[in-house]
């Protein structure tokens, strides 16, 4: 019994752990590659890139003013909301990169 509890333990330390890991892995991947994203590059490119957005909205919905035909991707920090942190990227009606944001909280 005694080695069931300990082996249950560990794993569920182990899990811990690695998505802990994998979160540090996730936010320094966005602050490292977060600077290659330039205006005229395509939605694929920047999810090339960046990886898959945390979530997709109209440009100003969550953060700034709203834009006409803008689309905005949004990546926000692994540690949400301990640390405040979003990536965004606008893309105008014809899907290429116009503006690129970060948005943090004091």
């Amino acid at each position: 019994m005694r080695l069931r509890s300990a082996a249950t333990l560990a794993l569920v330390i182990l899990l811990i752990g690695s998505a802990i890991a994998f979160a540090c892995y996730r936010n320094t991947q966005l602050e490292k590659n977060f600077p290659r994203i330039h205006a005229g590059l395509t939605d694929k490119e920047v999810v090339a890139i960046l990886g898959k957005p945390s979530w997709v909205e109209p440009c100003g919905k969550s953060f700034g003013d709203p834009k006409q035909n803008c689309t905005q991707y949004l990546y926000r920090n692994s540690f949400v909301p301990l640390i405040p942190e979003f990536y965004a990227v606008e893309f105008n009606s014809d899907r290429h990169v116009g503006d690129m944001y970060v948005y943090e909280s004091p």
